[in-house]
């Protein structure tokens, strides 16, 4: 006889990167964080109220936009759709401070003036408008979701408003004597999972999330390191490459001599992740960085991103050609000199020499 289910729940959950235990909400196939440490138990169980209240309102059918209600229409989407893209981590994070905000709301008050209040509060808890922007786009892709769905369709489909796009930065990249500055704080500070994030991110240009996710032998979890054929596997095989270009490359010869340092310690101790901490892997890099850019005594605010922005700059610094550039950092041509190719030693070469030139 099958058991019985427990129903929604709370639970302490321990991480070896956290400041202590945090409460987590477990229901069933559903398992997300609450926010709240072990001492918050208040906060942790009005977050659990908030998760009843909106799982049992979770509209059933019809398409009334004042009868549905967001709290319902985004645990629909967290519950069926979310778990089926890479994304889960990332739909949760943005999905907790839109049923936070709109609360029991309903569809018939989403738009642009609602939606200004949204990135207002949002930027009064010291986050950017960017921030806001990605929580509403997740709530406009679970509103969508649900039209789309056995649920809808709706009546009509609210404009969720989102702030605009912040221009690409251009100066956005490391020196080299910043970079190395860098590389010798995490050595000095014995991060080696740090070290190599930040070589292979100077010198192949991957996003963070495709390099945490590497390994020494191929598998269906991420991209691997060839070092037989010198070439670095940014996604696993058989995977359908999307709108983040994710190419093979040719590893640096610079890069190679520590890649191989580096594997031959790790299948030592039985480790394929190229990436980890005490031989277990590294999803995302929280105050490693900060403590890093802190030992470099560096004073610009950043992210792991920049390392792939640093790469590209590199190259353009480098004189490459940009058809092979733009291959080798998995971006189009467009992109690689709209936003790096003004440092390119023959930028705009032509023009220069031949304005004001007699004839």
């Amino acid at each position: 006889m099958p058991r019985r289910a427990k129903g929604p729940r709370l639970y302490l959950r321990e991480h070896e990167h956290w400041n202590g235990p945090r409460w987590f909400i477990r229901d069933g196939q559903y398992d997300a964080s609450t926010g709240c440490a072990k001492g918050d138990v208040a906060g942790a169980e009005q977050a659990l109220a908030e998760y009843i209240r909106a799982k049992y309102s979770t509209p059933k059918a019809g398409g009334q936009l004042n009868k549905t209600a967001i709290a319902g229409v985004i645990l629909l989407y967290l519950k069926e759709h979310a778990p089926k893209t890479k994304s889960l981590d990332f739909i949760r994070h943005t999905a907790k401070p839109i049923a936070e905000w709109w609360g029991d709301k309903t569809l018939a008050k989403v738009n642009a003036k609602t939606c200004g209040e949204y990135v207002a509060w949002r930027v009064a808890q010291d986050v950017s408008d960017q921030t806001a922007r990605h929580d509403l786009k997740t709530l406009r892709a679970a509103i969508r979701y649900y039209h789309t769905s056995e649920y809808g369709p709706l009546l009509a489909v609210p404009t969720v408003t989102v702030p605009a796009r912040r221009a690409q930065r251009r100066n956005y990249w490391h020196p080299r004597p910043e970079a190395a500055a860098r590389i010798k704080a995490s050595r000095r500070l014995q991060c080696e999972h740090m070290t190599r994030t930040l070589l292979i991110g100077y010198y192949t240009g991957t996003r963070p999330g495709a390099i945490l996710g590497s390994h020494w032998h191929p598998t269906p979890a991420g991209g691997w390191f060839d070092l037989e054929n010198e070439t670095l596997h940014r996604r696993p095989d058989g995977e359908l490459e999307t709108k983040k270009r994710q190419p093979p490359a040719r590893i640096h010869r610079r890069l190679m001599f520590f890649l191989k340092k580096w594997k031959a310690a790790d299948e030592a101790k039985g480790i394929n992740c190229v990436i980890h901490w005490k031989g277990k892997p590294i999803k995302k890099l929280r105050r490693s960085w900060g403590s890093v850019a802190r030992e470099a005594e560096t004073t610009r605010k950043d992210g792991p991103h920049i390392m792939r922005h640093t790469a590209a700059t590199w190259l353009m610094q480098a004189g490459v050609d940009p058809y092979e550039a733009a291959g080798y950092l998995g971006m189009t041509v467009e992109t690689l000199m709209d936003t790096y190719g003004h440092h390119h030693p023959s930028f705009q070469e032509n023009a220069a020499r031949a304005s004001g030139r007699r004839k």
